[in-house]
């Protein structure tokens, strides 16, 4: 099912699509807090996974926050659990075909632990870089709310999955990024390894592989301001599963350079 406002989506510049499911709770106050920060060139997407009556109900929580705001918003209803990777995936595919003169494509996290100022901060920063990501592993970043247990697996899996693919990116699995329309269509020419938040380091291995320029900016990561998280044990299974498609992937890239 798919919601979408009389809006002109020929006058958009730049999106921000943002995964959701089961964020009833936490996805209206982040809207109600970023909307108003944005222009009328701005668009807002989610990208709702959630059962119908969860969808509706969170689509109309959202927007009920919306008091005031120039930019605009939509909704795309899939209706089943497809992973964080897949609901992206699916947002860049829908802009791509809506909003011919979109150039810049943000993804961030529904649970509020982005903060406003680093989503608005990214979205605006003054750079033509491809790809800009929001670090948490950073000179100036800063991790908030999270055990010590969780900041020793996060920083493992950010040392590990970068050594292996040899990417040049410190923070491979924060989904604060900004894509350029360039990143984003080459993105889109490759079918994907995984649908998982594992996808995050599919999509930074194809950009970096494409000669395309990658930037990091530091950010202040907070825990999940509402709700309970959506990722499963099974989910996390899928995602070593996808790493190893994904040093396959990485394998391809090599193998045509060599051709």
């Amino acid at each position: 099912m798919q919601h979408l406002a009389d809006n002109n989506f020929s006058a958009v510049h730049r999106v921000i699509v943002i995964p959701a499911y089961n964020e009833t709770e936490a996805l209206p106050l982040l809207i109600g807090e970023l909307a108003p920060r944005l222009s009328e060139g701005d668009l807002i997407i989610i990208v709702d996974d959630s059962a119908a009556s969860v969808a509706e109900e969170t689509e109309r929580r959202c927007r009920a926050s919306l008091l005031t705001t120039a930019s605009q918003f939509t909704f795309l209803h899939r209706g089943a659990k497809g992973g964080r990777g897949a609901a992206v995936r699916h947002g860049f595919d829908f802009i791509l075909g809506s909003c011919p003169q979109a150039q810049w494509f943000l993804e961030c996290d529904a649970d509020g632990s982005h903060r406003i100022e680093d989503i608005v901060g990214i979205l605006t920063f003054p750079s033509q870089s491809d790809l800009v990501v929001g670090s948490r592993y950073l000179s100036g970043s800063m991790i908030v709310g999270w055990s010590m247990g969780r900041r020793i697996q996060s920083r493992i899996l950010n040392i590990l999955i970068p050594s292996i693919l040899r990417l040049s990116i410190r923070d491979i699995t924060n989904g604060l990024r900004r894509y350029s329309r360039t990143a984003v269509e080459r993105i889109l020419q490759f079918q994907p390894a995984s649908s998982t938040f594992i996808y995050l380091t599919e999509q930074a291995l194809i950009v970096q592989r494409s000669g395309l320029m990658i930037e990091e900016v530091p950010i202040r990561f907070e825990e999940r301001r509402a709700g309970a998280s959506s990722v499963t044990w099974r989910e996390l299974q899928a995602s070593v599963e996808g790493l190893f498609q994904i040093i396959r992937l990485r394998a391809q890239f090599d193998s045509q350079k060599e051709t």
